[in-house]
């Protein structure tokens, strides 16, 4: 049995008439017959009580008829759904890590949709070493980290903010616009814990030792809420970047340190075996400036 034929029989059935049918279908009434008889025959059942005046459906075509319905009806909306269906997407998993400015990721997830429509983004929120660790195990894709990459992958520099000292307000350091690691002598110090900005801690305690410099460190893990944890711990002075600084601490003197440059610099890495759309995603974040 074929779709044309029920959709012949309901044509015949609505119409009580071979002749009127024929015309509405388009097609010769003789033809018409003989499909009808055809399906009266695989069925096992008269449809059709024919007189002169016309045709009237039997208790088996009256059953038929609303089957009939349904499943032309069901033919119409597989036409609609498939001719309405979305194009295939892969999914891209990309590794973000905390306190990464929201505007600009939004900002990156909306240019993606429209440049890389192909593309759908699955977030996972970890920092720069695991993403590295998610990375190599093949369960992200893309990582944007705080860290040089690690050798056999693809990176690019998204940008690099330069790191210094937050000030206490009404600190005596506040007025300074140019520090030395001297001026850390003996002060409360908050800096990121080691797994958080990798380098940082290491370059900056290296540096003190080797210059006499003894302050009280406070290693904390700190991203969206800085200025409460430089309340918490009574730090004097936060190790942060201008744009932390600027957004959480506000009133807070920033500066930068004059005797050991640092700065906080992030990337997009991927792996060199990645799939195409992976190549093209790390490209088109790549494109998106920090501001």
């Amino acid at each position: 049995m074929e779709l044309r034929h029920l959709r012949y029989f309901l044509a015949v059935a609505e119409r009580g008439s071979f002749n009127r049918a024929a015309a509405q279908l388009l097609v010769a009434q003789p033809s018409l017959s003989r499909q009808i008889r055809a399906l009266e025959s695989e069925l096992g059942e008269d449809l059709f009580v024919r007189t002169p005046q016309g045709v009237t459906p039997t208790a088996a075509g009256q059953a038929l008829v609303g089957h009939a319905r349904h499943l032309l009806a069901l033919e119409a909306a597989t036409r609609e759904i498939v001719a309405q269906h979305e194009p295939p997407q892969e999914l891209v998993a990309l590794g973000i890590p905390p306190g990464l400015p929201s505007a600009w990721l939004v900002r990156v997830v909306e240019h993606l949709g429209r440049v890389v429509p192909g593309c759908s983004l699955d977030l996972t929120e970890a920092s720069s070493a695991r993403q590295l660790l998610l990375l190599r195990e093949g369960r992200l894709d893309i990582a944007i980290v705080h860290q040089a990459p690690a050798d056999g992958t693809v990176s690019r520099m998204l940008w690099q903010e330069p790191f210094g000292f937050a000030v206490r307000p009404g600190h005596p350091l506040a007025e300074v616009r140019d520090h030395q690691l001297a001026d850390l002598d003996g002060r409360r110090v908050l800096i990121h814990s080691r797994e958080q900005v990798p380098g940082q801690q290491d370059s900056l305690l290296a540096a003190t030792l080797a210059a006499g410099v003894h302050p009280v460190w406070l290693f904390g893990q700190f991203v969206e809420h800085t200025r409460a944890s430089v309340a918490a711990t009574r730090a004097e002075i936060a190790v942060v970047s201008s744009h932390t600084a600027a957004q959480q601490l506000p009133g807070w003197a920033w500066a930068p340190l004059r005797d050991l440059p640092m700065a906080l610099t992030t990337w997009a890495t991927r792996r060199t075996d990645s799939r195409m759309i992976v190549v093209e995603v790390a490209a088109e974040i790549a494109t998106q400036p920090l501001d």
